[in-house]
């Protein structure tokens, strides 16, 4: 499919997006006041509201708004250009037109989807940077880049957009990339109101760097995942950054919503039905439609980021669920539905896996464990960072939350904080080795095992790591694996679960010496603050995927575990974490598929 064809394909899913009524002016931009505003106006220009009620010409005034900017509007508006590109779209059988597209973190460059559709496309075409006029009038010298699709390249034809990895070094070897800025997205929403302006940059039809700033208004805010403004664009800016006045990209331009009759068909500026064979300079364009930024960031991140993790380095997951809801347009509730826990493909799934099972909701012990032991194909050695952090242990909100305190973590924090766990255990070491004591083979053991238990990960082993001997696979399987903060880790010790009748979570502490954040510790045992059930859960997958391992908990101890995951059902937290450790090592948590297990099933044998 050519690029004109694809953009006219873009252009008829936008008429989806509302429901035309007859005789609707779509092209009528509403103005839209905020009283605080006008209170701002007059405060800052001595103006009483008396006159502003007498005076009608200062209402209207008033009401248009400031158009007046800092001077310096237009320096940074130059500095925002030069990270927008000219893309050359080519397939193997040639040149196929023109789009555009802009740096958003070293070497990522985003365009359409429609733009650049596949790897192929992308290892044909390639990004000529500067290609603008001077002061002077003149043609400045443009630089040609290749996309290295190798790299990355991650494309979503439902929000139309492209991101892929950009070379380095100019075709010619004598420019290079970071001699052109890159535009930082800011996943959060506000950062523009319906009636504000925005600006885009961009390479109208492929010719020179154009900037369309006159009369281009924000018209509709209402709809997730995309935005409406009117301002000038043709086919060739497809991929523009779409600017607000603080030069932050609010979208992605992506396409233009025609004119249409009331049979839904496209009309020409004569108000007669549109075909192809006119062009698009002949269609009757009434105003743009632009993709979210925070629509963009929320895939990036659950996403993207999956294959390509190192974009967590650069893009900030959205994390208020209400921003998640407006700009995505799903409630929470919903998200069984979405890519964080894909729920159809995860049902097949189950179903192979207890294929072989006579009744999976009524397994025995005996027959779980054969399972669970056979299909646990991989064992990861103990490693958070590279294989619970990025993705296993992630929340619908994209955040990392400690298992026992819930508090919020990103990805990027945890991994960081490990990395520097390592470096002080490193320097402990050394400390260790510079002691020109003697030390017998046990004694020098303990000593590196206290430079470990002294500077624990900020990751909880539900099971802990001394009642198994750190041994593996038990170390480092993912099933009874979770985020924790190490001040929560090293406050549990290795205590086992246990339930205090006068403690109640949240509420008055019984003894602050006892009691942190994290939960209750009397006696060696520990009880947690949050997600009773969730740990319940793992503890029995470890006892009957490892029989005989431990010896911790009693009849007594285990009733209370069953209590625990009966008063928390299953979470979507959960079911992803199962789904994703088994394409990971294999094997699943049946009691997590399979809750009703739990109240069946004999633990002490």
């Amino acid at each position: 499919m050519k690029t004109f064809d694809r953009f006219i394909e873009q252009i008829e899913k936008t008429k989806q997006r509302f429901q035309l009524h007859s005789g609707e002016d779509l092209g009528a931009v509403k103005t839209i006041i905020h009283p605080k505003q006008v209170h701002n106006y007059l405060k800052a220009h001595n103006l009483k509201v008396t006159e502003l009620i007498n005076d009608r010409q200062l209402r209207e005034r008033v009401i248009k708004g400031d158009d007046t900017l800092d001077v310096n509007y237009l320096e940074k508006g130059t500095i925002a250009a030069k990270s927008v590109c000219r893309i050359h779209i080519n397939d193997a059988q040639g040149d196929e037109g023109f789009g555009t597209g802009f740096l958003i973190a070293p070497q990522i460059l985003i365009t359409n989807n429609h733009v650049l559709p596949t790897l192929a496309y992308a290892t044909y075409s390639f990004a000529e940077f500067n290609y603008e006029n001077g002061t002077d009038d003149l043609p400045l010298p443009s630089k040609l880049f290749r996309f290295n699709s190798s790299k990355m390249f991650y494309t979503n034809e439902e929000l139309d957009y492209t991101i892929v990895w950009v070379e380095d070094r100019s075709t010619d070897g004598l420019g290079f990339l970071d001699e052109f800025n890159y535009l930082k997205l800011n996943p959060n929403l506000g950062k523009t109101k319906e009636g504000n302006y925005v600006s885009i940059i961009q390479h109208p039809d492929g010719r020179i760097k154009k900037v369309a700033i006159r009369q281009n208004e924000i018209t509709n805010l209402s709809l997730p995942k995309f935005i409406r403004y009117v301002t000038d664009t043709k086919s060739g800016s497809s991929g523009a950054p779409v600017f607000n006045d603080k030069w932050e990209v609010v979208s992605v331009h992506h396409a233009g919503i025609p004119r249409y009759n009331i049979d839904g068909k496209i009309l020409n500026l004569a108000g007669e039905i549109w075909d192809k064979s006119q062009g698009e300079v002949q269609v009757d364009w009434l105003e743009n439609e632009g993709v979210r930024v925070s629509s963009i960031v929320y895939d990036m991140t659950t996403v993207a980021a999956h294959t390509y993790p190192f974009l967590l380095n650069y893009f900030k997951p959205l994390t208020d669920l209400e921003d998640i809801r407006r700009s995505m347009g799903i409630s929470i509730a919903d998200l069984e539905n979405e890519t964080y826990y894909p729920k159809s493909q995860d049902v097949e799934q189950q179903q192979r896996y207890y294929s072989n099972l006579e009744d999976p909701e009524h397994a025995s012990v005996n027959e779980l464990h054969a399972l669970l032991e056979l299909t646990h194909t991989a064992a990861p050695k103990y490693n958070p960072s590279k294989y619970l952090y990025l993705n296993v242990d992630l929340h619908p909100d994209g955040q990392l939350k400690s298992i026992y305190s819930n508090k919020d973590f990103t990805t990027q924090e945890l991994i960081l904080a490990d990395q520097k766990i390592d470096i002080d255990r490193q320097l402990q070491f050394i400390e260790l080795v510079k002691n020109e004591k003697t030390l017998g083979l046990s004694a020098f053991n303990e000593a590196v095992e206290k430079l470990e238990s002294a500077m624990p990960y900020n990751c909880e082993h539900v099971i802990c790591q001394s009642w198994f001997k750190k041994q593996e696979p038990m170390r480092g399987d993912l099933h009874h694996l979770f985020a924790c903060e190490s001040s929560c880790n090293s406050f549990r010790n290795d205590f086992p679960y246990h339930e205090f009748p006068a403690y109640q979570p949240e509420l008055t502490p019984l003894d602050d010496k006892e009691q942190s954040a994290c939960g209750y510790v009397q006696d060696e045992l520990f009880e947690p603050e949050h997600n009773k059930g969730i740990v319940a859960r793992a503890v029995f997958y470890f006892l009957v995927r490892y029989p005989g391992v431990i010896k911790i908990y009693k009849p007594k101890e285990i009733e209370i575990l069953k209590n625990w995951a009966a008063q928390q059902p299953v979470t979507l937290y959960e079911k992803h974490r199962n789904h994703e450790i088994s394409l990971i090592q294999g094997n699943r948590n049946p009691f997590i598929d399979f809750p009703e297990l739990i109240q069946s099933i004999n633990f002490n044998v």
